[in-house]
This record gives structure tokens, sequence and C-alpha cells, in this order.
């Protein structure tokens, strides 16, 4: 349509022209027709300056040079068009451009693109492009993976994983916001390393991890974002056949944790301590969000209570089975019926733990007392380990059972944590626990969102409720648009490092935006991931020249020309025939 509208006004110019010079009086037909035919060409003329034809372009191979390109590696490509990009260092040879889609605009007809330096920026990595080759520098050195953990509960346990290269013989350790470390450890034969934590009261806040040398240097380090939301305060039932020291220790962690504990404990003589008798039925354990059997309880369910606690299950009750003593005939049919087979038990033997790892996980293990544990074989290739002993191995086992989870337990004296002076252990032990079996939260709207971004570029934000705003560290609100193509994402460009804070009508959630100036190696290792991975995936047909517009100063010359050769003859005619 913008190509035929200059045509259509440049008519109607000429049309009004030729009724002006054929109202004229007593017009010469000789000279009315080379008016006439001057005002086309002129016309024509005026057209093709505007628009002039295209002509094949030329097939051309564009180096683009990108941060941390050298003159080497720009030296060693082939003759070709030479450009460098903002981040790039002053290149001989190399001509600034803004951005890649400027450098394309200006080079219509390149067949092939080769990236040299770091690779391309986020801005640029959107573009349809053409056939590309990436000639990388020297690998970074530092932290180049985060794992941050997904949102928490108060007091879960948590795992940051991340990846050292190009650094050898070094430790990684994690700080916490108030500057004391939580657990250090050493990468494994690929640089990797998982570190352990917990997390505190509801709130964002940024952990540190540091890479060390063997002098206690810190070389690199990146902040971890560790997002603790805040979530009502569980409900649970404890029910046992005898009362004993690990029911003592589990009824005071339930109430430091805040939750709502329910307890019936049998003493014997048909008397039962703790709260009123309240029968297993459904409406019951609808509002629980997990049963806390020990092995003898659950031998003495009827199959009526059996059959409501398994209705319970399907529809999200967490159920755990604690075992005090070896499972009786009536509790592993109960357990075979719920999909546990169990084999063995009746023996008990040490277990160690994995204890703090604030001073290395050997030395905080050996510190950790030994607890009993029963040897008991989970024959169900459904089952997943409960907790991990300090040597790998499994403790215990859960399973999925609808939309509920079913648990064993094989410890009976976890309690003696506490006596030694590791209640914290004992809190997170059991912490683990209740995060892997209790009745599963509804889904926060923002829980999509991912933990950590960059600050300077552009991010992508998924499945965003409607109306979504986000708050940047100094207060502003800004709204979160859709983009018509990404399906349903959200771009984001924010300018600010530091914890930003989404919004969608009362729900929260917190997104730390990192500065790739104070995060090199990360970041300098994303984007040549990223720049990697756009090879063998072109939009831009390559090889063929793309047609490009033909020189307009033959054409402006042209219509110069002609229109002052009418200009010459309208004023000729002027002073031939002078007005009455």
């Amino acid at each position: 349509m913008m190509s035929w509208l200059p045509l259509i006004v440049i008519a109607l110019a000429v049309l009004l022209a030729s009724a002006r010079l054929s109202r004229a009086p007593r017009p010469a037909p000789l000279r009315l027709g080379v008016l006439l035919l001057l005002q086309l060409l002129a016309a024509a003329l005026l057209y093709f300056t505007l628009l002039p034809p295209e002509r094949p372009g030329q097939a051309e191979t564009l180096v683009i040079a990108t941060r941390g390109a050298t003159a080497t590696q720009l030296a060693a490509q082939p003759a070709a068009i030479q450009l460098r990009l903002p981040e790039a260092p002053q290149l001989a040879g190399a001509a600034p451009v803004p951005d890649l889609a400027t450098a394309l605009r200006q080079h219509p007809g390149a067949r092939a693109l080769v990236i040299v330096g770091d690779g391309l920026p986020a801005r640029d990595r959107d573009l349809p492009l053409p056939p590309l080759q990436f000639v990388p520098g020297p690998a970074p050195r530092g932290l180049v993976e985060l794992q941050a953990p997904p949102p928490l509960a108060p007091g879960a346990r948590f795992s940051v994983g991340s990846r050292v290269q190009g650094l050898a013989q070094v430790r990684l350790e994690l700080r916490d916001p108030a500057g004391h470390r939580v657990a250090i450890a050493t990468p494994d034969t690929d640089g990797r390393v998982r570190l352990h934590a917990s997390a505190r009261a509801p709130g964002d806040v940024a952990f540190s991890l540091r890479v060390l040398d063997g002098t206690g240097k810190v070389l690199d380090q990146l902040p971890v974002p560790v997002r603790v939301r805040e979530v009502p305060a569980p409900t649970l039932r404890l029910l046992a056949a005898a009362p004993g020291p690990e029911l003592k220790y589990l009824q005071r962690w339930a109430s430091d944790t805040g939750a709502r504990l329910q307890t019936g404990i049998q003493v014997g003589g048909g008397v039962q301590l703790g709260d009123a008798p309240q029968a297993l039925d459904a409406a019951s354990l609808a509002r629980l969000d997990l049963l806390l059997l020990d092995e003898r309880r659950l031998a003495a369910l009827s199959s009526a209570q059996r059959g409501v606690l398994t209705e319970a299950m399907r529809t999200g009750l967490g159920v755990l089975v604690r075992m005090g003593g070896p499972l009786e005939g009536n509790a592993r049919r109960a357990l075979h019926d719920w999909g546990l087979v169990t084999r063995g038990g009746e023996q008990t033997g040490p277990l160690k733990l994995p204890g703090d790892s604030r001073a290395g996980d050997t030395a905080s293990s050996t510190s950790l007392p030994a607890l009993e544990r029963f040897r008991l074989e989970i024959e169900d290739e459904a089952a997943v380990p409960l907790l991990h002993a300090a040597d790998g191995s499994g403790i215990g086992a859960w399973r999925a059972l609808g939309q509920g989870r079913l648990g064993l337990l094989p410890v009976s004296d976890s309690y003696t944590l506490v006596l030694a002076g590791h209640g914290d252990r004992h809190a997170e032990l059991w912490n683990q626990v209740l995060a892997t079996l209790a009745r599963p939260l509804p889904a926060a709207p923002l829980s999509p969102l991912p933990a950590w971004g960059w600050s300077g570029e552009h991010n992508t934000l998924c499945d965003l409720p409607a109306g979504a705003q986000v708050i940047a560290p100094d207060g502003r609100r800004s709204d979160l648009l859709p983009d018509p193509q990404a399906g349903h994402c959200s771009g984001w460009w924010p300018t600010r490092p530091g914890w930003h804070t989404l919004t969608a009508g009362d729900t929260q959630a917190g997104v730390l935006l990192l500065d790739p100036a104070h995060a090199r190696a990360l970041h300098a290792q994303q984007t040549r991931e990223a720049t990697f991975a756009l090879r063998g995936h072109a939009g831009r047909g390559g090889g063929v020249p793309v047609p490009v517009p033909g020189p307009r100063w033959p054409w402006l010359l042209a219509f110069v020309l002609v229109a002052s050769l009418l200009w010459w003859l309208e004023r000729r005619r002027s002073i031939e025939t002078p007005s009455p």
C-alpha cells in the first residue's frame, strides 16, 4: 500500500496540471502536446526518484565483533565487511553499528554472519538471522552456572548448584545475608558443586556464593536469591501406640514451626494422652495436612479406616509411617496395599546423617550422633528415598498416591540430635519430611517466575496473570504488557539491579536482577551458550542475495532537468502572452 501512495499522489498532480493547461486561452496544439508529455515524463522520474527500481543485491559476509573480540580474531577471518557492536572494543577496520538489526538493514544482501568475541547480547538474539558462525574467545573463568532454589517454606532445607570453570584447587562457600558461612564444599572433577542450607523467616534475601583459593582469597562470587514465602500453618495429627522421647521432641518441633498439632498417644487400658480422640473419617482427615502414625497404630487400623485413609490420600493428604519397632504383618499388608512393598526391617544398624557443611561434610557428619536405623528394603520402583544418609544412601521412602503422598521413615531416635546439641539439624530433618509429604499448597499465581535475571537486558516472563505489575527497588511501578509475538509471555527490560517485586492482585513475588558487570563469568558463559544455540536456526535465507533499491541520483538529475525545461517553457509562454 505504501508504494502505491506516491503513485496516486503524483497521478492526481499530473491530472490537475493537465486540466490547467487545457483551459488556457488558445493553446497551440503542438505546444500543448509537448507540455503534457514533459509533465508525464517528470512525474515518472519523480516516482523513480522516490522508489528506485530494485537490483540484485551483492552476497556479503558480515564479521561482527562483540565484547571481548580481538584484532587477531578479526584478522583471521577472510576478506569481508567488518563491523563492531557497541560492547566491542575499538578495533581498526571495524565500522561501528548501534546494533545487529541496523547492520542487517545496512547490508540487506548479507548471506552469512561470523560472530567473534564473547557472543551476541540479548538485544541482538531475537532477530531472524542468516546462517551464523561463532568464533568465541577464551572460555570465562569463575562461576558460570547458578541454580537457585525455588520458593521455599520457612525452615525448609534448600540446595544451591553451581559450576566453576577454569579455576583449579578451589572451594565454594555459601554465606547467609549476615555474612556467616552456612556451607562449604569442594567441586567435583567437572567443577560442579551443590551446597545446602536452611531457609529462615519469610522474605526475599540474597545469600552469597564465593569461590576461594587455597589461601582463602575470593576469586569470584555471586548473589543467590532465596525466596521464603509465608505459608499457612500446617495441621498435623500424631497417633502413637505408646509414649516416648521421640514423641516429646516431635511435639516440640511442631510447636516451634507454628504447626497446629493434634495428638493421640495410647498408654494402655483404653487411656489416651493428648487431645480428645477424633474419628478417622473423611471430614476430619480433610482438615489435616499430614498424619503421622507409628507402625503399631497402622497395624491396628480397621479395614474401614484404611479405606477412608486411602481416599484421603488420593485427595491430597500426606501420611507418614514412623517406625519405632519392626513392622507387623498387618502393617506390611497395609503398606503393600498402598504400593510400598517392604522386606526385612527386623534388625537395626547405625545411621549417619549429612551434617552441617560449614566445616566440611566429613568433619561435620562425624560430629553428629549416630541414629538407629531399621534395615528395611523397599521393593517398589516408584518409591523415592525420603531422606539421605551421609554416604548418599536412601533413608526410608515415599510414593505418590493420587494427589497425596505416603512415606515410611525407619528411624526411631531422631530426638538424640536435640540431646547432642543439634536441635537445628533435628528441625531440618523433620521440616524436610513435612515439605515432602504434607498436603500440597495451591499454586501461587506468580510461582512460575524465575529466581533471577539480568538488569539492562530483555527478560521474558511467562504465564503471568492479567494486570501484573513490577515494582522497582526505587518504588516505581510499571505494567507488564503481553507480547503478541511470544504467546503467554511478557517482555521486561529493567534498568536497575536488585530485588524487583512482581504483583498480581494480592500476590507478590520477588525476582533478583543481577548486574552483568558484577557477575562477568556467569554473564559471559550465558551469552556464549546462547550464541552457540543460534547456529543452525537461521531465520533468513542464506546464499541468495536479497534485492536492494538502485541508486536514486540518476533519476533525480533527470527529474531536475525535465522540471527545469517545463519551467522555462511555462515562463516563455507567460512572456509571449501578456495579460490584457
